[in-house]
């Protein structure tokens, strides 16, 4: 069984569920990103499946507000957010933008300049959706097993609400095979799961809590939410107790 993975940090991470499931032994190649938006992680996989030949594709879904930039020319810039090539670069917008503020104009303009005057939400979920319903045609074309499954809770009220009222939002939505996806009760994903299931986020990465915990009271929803990535004792019982279940049933 030879099996292909992509996402964001979730997926990337040397501790996460997917590098958890190389660890033993599976036949498994990850081409998840930190930090890349759906759009990235999609061309990833999509790309690595035209010469892995994989029998089943895991497509993790990150956050709909994330995107990325091309410019012209090579920039080399000490972060996970700028990618070279050898004639342009890809600047990933990742969680945060705040990362770019202050640093070399031809990357902090690029990035703000498209934030203040170009991003909108409505065409944020316009490529999220059309990304999906791309890699599962490819897949069925291909005769590869197509799963998906979100980093967090993606598609709450808002995004819902913005769907429902798009006519051509919806022929997207509609057109997702959502039986190829894999949920956490309505809708949810790996970091409400891990909290569920007495798991909490990386303590490194607490910097709410004194001392951390991996985990806060959520002030709008009054529900416990995960701190920043999910612990590598989270990822592993999720590849133990999810992502095994889908390529050994």
């Amino acid at each position: 069984m030879k099996i292909l993975t992509s996402g964001c940090s979730f997926t990337h991470a040397s501790n996460s569920w997917a590098n958890q499931l190389k660890l033993q032994g599976y036949d498994l190649t990850n081409v998840a990103e930190g930090g890349g938006g759906n759009e990235m992680n999609t061309r990833n996989i999509i790309q690595a499946m035209h010469t892995r030949c994989p029998d089943i594709a895991i497509l993790q879904i990150s956050g709909i507000q994330r995107y990325e930039l091309v410019v012209d020319g090579k920039i080399k810039f000490d972060s996970d957010a700028v990618v070279p090539k050898e004639k342009y670069t890809w600047i990933k917008s990742t969680g945060d933008i705040t990362w770019a503020e202050g640093i070399n104009p031809a990357i902090s303009k690029p990035i703000t300049n498209y934030m203040k005057y170009c991003y909108n939400l409505t065409h944020q979920v316009l490529r999220t959706l059309h990304c999906i319903s791309n890699f599962q045609d490819i897949c069925d074309a291909r005769g590869v097993v197509s799963k998906c499954f979100l980093w967090q809770k993606v598609f709450n009220t808002e995004i819902q609400g913005i769907i429902n009222n798009n006519e051509e939002l919806k022929f997207w939505f509609q057109k997702i095979n959502w039986d190829n996806f894999w949920f956490h009760k309505e809708r949810l994903g790996l970091s409400e799961w891990g909290i569920d299931n007495g798991y909490t986020g990386d303590l490194n990465e607490d910097k709410i809590n004194n001392p951390p915990q991996g985990w806060y009271i959520n002030d709008l929803s009054g529900e416990k939410e995960m701190v920043g990535h999910p612990s590598t004792k989270c990822h592993q019982m999720f590849a133990e107790k999810v992502a095994k279940k889908w390529f050994t049933a």
